[in-house]
């Protein structure tokens, strides 16, 4: 066994959805469950990319929603518009925002760098305003 000072790198699980306006992540961490959307019950799911464009839409048998845990620990259902995978990320691959994106899209953490140079975004479920949230007055807290 030889030993060597060059680091190295981890990796992270992450679920990935290739929505067609723009793949995005969250860590696998932070997913309770996925279920098709029919059977969410729950508050209405939240569409992450709705500023972006209009949903996709699928047949309403083949939509899913991915649940992920709140501030407070509510269940907050997010709008899988595309494929569903799970795949390790390494950490190195995940690149901070430019200040001018982190300041005005809260709920996006990061940007990931895929092995064929493409981007897709990091989600970040503490920051994801929820409708119900000033209703349980325990908002989802925004990063600083």
């Amino acid at each position: 066994m030889f030993l060597t000072n060059k680091p190295t790198a981890s990796r992270v699980a992450m679920v990935h959805v290739q929505d067609p306006r723009v793949r995005w992540n969250v860590r696998a961490a932070q997913v309770l469950r996925i279920v098709p959307a029919a059977d969410w019950r729950a508050a209405p799911p939240i569409d992450v990319l709705a500023a972006l464009a209009p949903a996709p839409a699928p047949h309403d048998d083949t939509l899913r929603v991915i649940i992920v845990r709140c501030a407070g620990g509510h269940e907050t259902a997010l709008v899988a518009g595309g494929p569903i995978s799970v795949a390790d990320v390494e950490s190195g691959d995940v690149l901070p925002l430019p200040i001018e994106l982190a300041r005005t899209a809260l709920e996006i953490s990061a940007i990931i760098v895929a092995a064929d140079a493409s981007l897709s975004l990091l989600l970040d479920p503490l920051a994801i305003a929820t409708p119900d949230a000033a209703l349980r007055e325990e908002p989802c807290p925004s990063r600083s």
